[in-house]
């Protein structure tokens, strides 16, 4: 059984690469500037299941799986020193992507585990 239908890829999603920050000759810190590697893609935000949620509620409450189609290797490779960008009005969300899961068998959903920045 698929993980998911086309049809279900109904959340808009940013991969980002954070630039890293410097130190100008003042000792003050300088942002790095974000490069945007997918500027957009859809997704199925996937739903945690009710007896993973009981067991763990505090670790799990921030952590978000979100499944797209997989990636060719032609595309750039998505790793957990990016941070995916949740398009919802009115503001976005932003995760830390701790893993993915690419589907190396059927070549059909990838499957990237996140983690809410912000959030305590």
């Amino acid at each position: 059984m698929a993980i998911a239908k086309t049809g279900d890829l109904n959340e808009r999603i940013r991969i980002v690469s954070k630039g890293k920050d410097s130190v100008d000759d003042y000792g003050d810190s300088i942002p790095g500037e974000d490069k945007v590697i997918y500027e957009k893609l859809y997704a199925m935000e996937r739903t945690k299941k009710a007896d993973e949620i009981a067991q763990n509620l505090e670790a799990l409450r921030n952590q978000v799986q979100f499944i797209i189609r997989h990636r060719q290797r032609a595309e750039p490779l998505i790793t957990s020193d990016m941070h995916l960008i949740h398009l919802v009005k009115p503001e976005n969300i932003e995760y830390q992507i701790k893993a993915v899961d690419y589907d190396t068998q059927y070549g059909e959903w990838d499957v990237i585990l996140c983690e809410r920045i912000g959030q305590k």
